[in-house]
């Protein structure tokens, strides 16, 4: 009976020794990459801090901005990034991140000739990097993903042509909350159109045509960023036999703008992108 209690001590001893050890490892590897996450955050700050950029936007935009102030004001290491709109881009040089709100929310069309406007008629913005993103509300069910597509990329390669010095970039569309009531589950059951699946295949098809056109110029993939939690799954759902990608429910609180985490998330990613496009233009003011 003691040797059999003895070998039970020492079995409950190895396994709570191995189950510590795992613990530590695995404590000790987040502790890591948290510190390269940080290190890149800081890296990438460190190139965007010294770029000029024009970043057309709405709501959704907005959110992404609070995320950078956030996390630019966290980390330290020299100027931290300066916002400014169109006019005091009019009269101030140097580095800043130069946003404004052009065109209608549901007009898809202003926003592209208000970008373009901006670039054509306001010479003294002179950005190293400049790009426009939609909104969700951009899109519904019955948006003519052709015909807005082929507006955006003829407009786009008319700037290039015209402004070769600058680097155009290019931002996928936002999503929205895939809705998961009861009434939306009946709907799909029966084959009713859900409003919100609907809206985020069309969002999809341009994305496609965006990342298919312009792969060699620099994209924010937004919609992977929103589709993506925190863990790394994708949040997805299967229409007409493929998979189209939602907004991840934890980065929201009204299904379609960015709340604290989304916004963080989103902030982060941007300022990796521009960082990325600044370093591929070659040059950092």
């Amino acid at each position: 009976m003691v040797k059999n209690n003895l070998y039970l001590w020492l079995s409950v001893m190895m396994l709570l020794g191995a189950s510590i050890g795992h613990a530590s490892a695995t404590t000790t590897g987040n502790e890591r990459k948290s510190n390269m996450a940080t290190e890149q955050l800081a890296a990438d700050l460190a190139v965007v801090r010294k770029g000029r950029f024009l970043f057309s936007h709405h709501s959704v935009g907005v959110n992404i901005i609070m995320g950078i102030q956030r996390l630019d004001g966290e980390t330290p290491g020299g100027n931290h990034i300066r916002l400014a709109t169109l006019d005091e881009a009019d009269v101030s040089e140097g580095p800043m991140l130069i946003h404004f709100t052009g065109g209608q929310n549901g007009q898809p069309k202003t926003k592209i000739d208000a970008f373009a406007a901006a670039i054509r008629n306001e010479p003294h913005l002179r950005p190293d990097l400049a790009f426009l993103k939609f909104c969700f509300v951009d899109f519904n069910p019955r948006t003519d993903v052709d015909e807005l597509f082929k507006y955006y990329r003829n407009t786009i390669e008319a700037l290039k042509r015209e402004h070769p010095e600058i680097r155009f970039a290019h931002v996928t569309v936002p999503l929205t909350l895939r809705p998961t009531e009861l009434k939306w589950k009946i709907f799909r059951l029966i084959g009713k159109e859900v409003w919100d699946d609907a809206s985020n295949v069309k969002r999809a098809e341009f994305n496609r045509r965006l990342k298919e056109t312009f792969g060699s110029d620099p994209i924010f993939d937004l919609s992977l960023v929103e589709a993506t939690a925190p863990d790394g799954h994708l949040t997805t759902f299967e229409q007409g036999g493929q998979s189209y990608l939602s907004l991840y429910p934890g980065y929201t609180e009204d299904g379609g703008h960015l709340n604290t985490l989304g916004q963080k998330v989103a902030g982060e990613a941007t300022i990796r992108f521009m960082a990325e496009g600044l370093k591929g233009r070659g040059s950092a003011r």
